[in-house]
């Protein structure tokens, strides 16, 4: 029998993924101990085949554990470094942007992933606004936008509804935190904030106040009408389901209702119609979009459609007190969730930083040195020791000649105490002295994020910062 259920998983999936991954993630603790944490990871120093246009990761076994091993430092994302984000639209004159409707549905994406209607804008101050009205004529069509939205005292109404020159009616929702956009605001995407922003509804069990299932912020005239007089009272009725709302109507010079101002947006309305009555008018038409739960701005992350998190890290040259070489490329960068450290198991780790390489101690030599990216080794065969004999495996992440220290990735095989350490490259040949594994346990945790890149050499002062945004 062929199944005819329908089903499917609603946006609000993608935001609540999101806000888990805002709050659960960041150093959670019980009883002084880690349940979960994440950490922004640096890999790879070896070429690509191709090194200016590296691969696809993959996601089987043995691809995501060659991750883990060429890993050599990891650093805690805390929660000063996380940020929910959408994309950033700026406002920008003679732009028809799409208004807000509850019976449409905002996030529609295109082919690429990419929301198609613009119902929000970003101002030069940073203010977003979300579009309530695109002042559209009887056909539809929105008219071009060529006021900027701005929040000031004097320039909203008591909804805190911005309306120019141009009609559109623009609802205030929140201003981007100057310290947010330092970190997490680009070209491409800009944070918003979780939790209830503006001031609007109020709630407690038991007790409803405010929009709760929904208000009417703006009532909007779809077609004038004509033969209206301001010496003839003009009824605004709304029915629905909810309480409350109440509007008057503005009359052109023409005769035509130009505008219904909102003065009640109501409580608790999930539909509602309106009808204007007159005497001495006809044919005005209007509609009410109903906000979201809450009201317009209670909850900026699902009434723009948040689905992007933005995690930022930055490697300094003060981690591992310096002991991160500026000599060296990287190709990989990415996020593991819930590693464990050798001083937290079987708990995830929870220190700061770890390096996840294994630090060589050698004896002095006269030789050249290893050389950085080559493969060393220890053989089975004292006399005639060769790479194909090997037991012991290491690609060198750098080489301290001053110091005789090694630090080594990609291990394969057991260290062996007093033998020599030969480079393949270089023909350097050391005796090992001692073999000091990393304090993180690899491969451990989820890896959440890997990035290939093209060679990255690293900055000459040790700072790299990176940002990741996973979306969902």
């Amino acid at each position: 029998m062929t199944n005819l259920n329908k089903n499917i998983l609603t946006y609000n999936a993608k935001v609540a993924s999101v806000e888990q991954d805002y709050f659960s993630p960041v150093a959670q603790l019980v009883n002084g101990q880690a349940i979960s944490t994440t950490y922004a990871f640096i890999a790879r120093v070896d070429s690509w085949a191709n090194d200016a246009s590296p691969p696809a990761p993959l996601q089987t076994q043995s691809y995501l554990k060659s991750v883990y091993k060429n890993m050599f430092v990891l650093k805690k994302v805390n929660s000063n470094d996380i940020s929910l984000v959408i994309p950033r639209i700026d406002w920008t004159a003679n732009t028809v942007y799409t208004a807000y409707s509850d019976t449409v549905d905002m996030f529609v994406e295109n082919s690429a992933g990419a929301v198609i209607t613009n119902f929000y804008v970003r101002n030069s101050y940073d203010q977003v606004f979300k579009c309530l009205w695109n002042a559209a004529n009887t056909a539809g069509y929105g008219a071009q936008s060529t006021v900027m939205p701005f929040f000031q005292p004097g320039t909203y109404g008591s909804n805190y509804i911005f309306q120019g020159a141009d009609n559109y009616k623009w609802k205030y929702i929140y201003t981007i935190d100057k310290s947010l956009k330092r970190t997490f605001m680009d070209s491409t995407w800009m944070p918003v904030p979780v939790g209830q922003n503006t001031p609007g509804p109020v709630y407690t069990l038991g007790v409803q106040t405010g929009a709760w299932a929904g208000d009417i912020e703006v009532i909007n005239v779809t077609n004038p009408g004509s033969g209206y007089s301001n010496t003839v009272p003009v009824t605004v009725t709304i029915t629905g389901d909810g309480t409350g709302a109440a509007g008057y109507a503005l009359i052109s010079n023409s005769g035509g209702i130009s505008d219904i101002v909102v003065t009640n947006p109501g409580t608790n309305y999930t539909y509602a119609n309106v009808v204007i009555t007159s005497t001495s008018g006809t044919g005005a038409t209007s509609i009410a979009p109903i906000s979201p739960v809450g009201g317009h701005g209670f909850d900026p992350i699902s009434e723009l459609g948040c689905n992007h998190v933005m995690y930022s890290a930055e490697f300094n040259g003060a981690d591992l007190n310096n002991v991160i070489p500026t000599n060296i490329e990287y190709r990989q960068v990415g996020l593991v969730i819930n590693p464990v450290g050798s001083d937290t198991y079987p708990n995830p780790a929870n220190g700061a930083i770890y390096a996840a390489y294994t630090h060589i101690q050698l004896s002095p030599g006269v030789d050249g040195g290893y050389i950085s990216d080559e493969l060393v080794f220890q053989s089975s065969s004292v006399t005639n020791p060769s790479f194909s004999t090997a037991t012991y495996v290491g690609t060198v992440l750098s080489f301290d000649s001053l110091n005789n220290v090694l630090t080594l990735i990609n291990i394969t095989g057991t260290p062996v105490i007093n033998e020599l350490l030969i480079g393949n490259t270089s023909g350097t040949a050391r005796t090992l002295l001692l073999a000091q594994s990393p304090t993180i346990l690899l491969p451990s945790g989820y890896l959440a994020y890997i990035e290939n890149r093209s060679a990255v050499q690293r900055s000459s002062d040790g700072i790299e910062q990176f940002k990741f945004v996973l979306g969902y």
